[in-house]
């Protein structure tokens, strides 16, 4: 898999948990599907930390 496609898999992966947390009702979700759809692929590794990703 090409770095860039392991970048967009690990994106798509964050954002469906961000969006799912959001409709579940965890409005500050929002906010990190914004994050996610901008950050690069250091920015996107943090995140994942951030949700147990890593």
């Amino acid at each position: 898999m090409k770095p860039y496609d392991k970048t967009e898999a690990l994106r798509r992966e964050l954002l469906d948990e961000a969006c799912a947390g959001a409709f579940a009702g965890f409005g500050a979700m929002l906010l990190d599907a914004d994050e996610i759809r901008n950050a690069d692929a250091e920015e996107l590794e943090e995140i994942a930390r951030r949700y147990g990703k890593y």
